[in-house]
C-alpha cells in the first residue's frame, strides 16, 4: 500500500501551493511580572477569528517550505495598577490587531488513502502587535515560533482542503513595557518595568488549497 501511495504522490506532484484560510485564535493573556518578580496581573487578550494565507514550495512529494501571513482582530485590556494615574478596576479596552509572518517547514506522511496527506509543521518568524485607543496608536514586533499539524485532502491534483491546529507563542520583550502602558493607560507612564514573557496562542484554521 505504501508503494502504491508513493507512486500516486509522484505522479500528482505539483511544485507550488496557495491557501487562503480563516479560523479561530484562542489567545492567552500576557503575564505582567516586574523585575522584582512581583505579579501585577495580566493583559487580557480576547480570543477571536483570524484570516490569512500561505504560499508553499514543495521540495519533494513529502516536504515543503511555506510563507504564512495571519491577521487577528481583537481587543486587549490592561490592569490599571501598572500605569498612573491609578484608577479602580481595569483600564478601558483598546483595539488590538495581531499580524504573524512565519516561515514554516512541513513534513507530510503517506497513508492508505492517497488523497489524504496528514502532516506536522514547525515555523518561526515575527509577530507584530498594532494597538489603538482614543486616536493613540503604536506597534511593536517580536520573535515568535510555531508547532502544529493538520491534514490536507485533495479532490483533484490541483484542488483540496486543509485543516490545521498550531501552537504559536510570542516572546514579548521587557524593554517594551511602555508600549502596553501608553496604550492601555491612555498616555500614562509605567510605574513598573516588566520581565520578558510569552503570550501563548492556539490557532485553528481551515481553507482551500490550490496546487500548480
Amino acid at each position: 500500500m505504501v508503494v502504491g501511495s508513493s507512486a500516486v504522490l509522484a505522479a500528482d506532484f505539483k511544485r507550488f501551493e496557495f491557501q487562503p484560510f480563516g479560523g479561530f485564535t484562542a489567545s492567552g493573556s500576557i503575564p505582567l511580572i516586574s523585575d522584582d518578580d512581583v505579579h501585577h496581573g495580566s493583559i487580557h487578550v480576547n480570543s477571536s477569528f483570524n484570516v490569512g494565507a500561505t504560499v508553499a514550495v514543495n521540495l519533494n512529494a513529502l516536504d515543503a517550505v511555506e510563507a504564512l501571513w495571519q491577521r487577528q482582530f481583537t481587543e486587549g485590556r490592561l490592569p490599571a495598577e501598572i500605569s498612573v494615574p491609578i484608577s479602580s478596576g481595569n483600564s478601558p479596552a483598546f483595539d488590538l490587531r495581531i499580524d504573524q509572518f512565519h516561515c514554516n517547514f512541513l513534513h507530510h506522511y503517506e497513508i492508505a488513502d492517497p488523497k489524504a496527506m496528514p502532516y506536522v509543521m514547525a515555523g518561526l518568524g515575527v509577530t507584530t502587535y498594532y494597538a489603538n485607543r482614543n486616536g493613540h496608536s503604536d506597534s511593536r514586533s517580536y520573535f515568535s515560533f510555531a508547532l502544529g499539524g493538520g491534514i490536507k485532502y485533495f479532490f483533484t491534483s490541483h484542488f483540496g482542503l486543509r485543516g490545521e491546529a498550531r501552537w504559536s507563542p510570542t516572546l514579548l520583550s521587557a524593554s517594551d513595557s511602555s508600549f502596553w502602558c501608553n496604550i492601555g493607560g491612555s498616555g500614562a507612564t509605567c510605574v513598573i518595568h516588566l520581565k520578558t514573557s510569552l503570550q501563548h496562542q492556539l490557532d485553528l484554521t481551515g481553507g482551500i488549497v490550490f496546487r500548480f
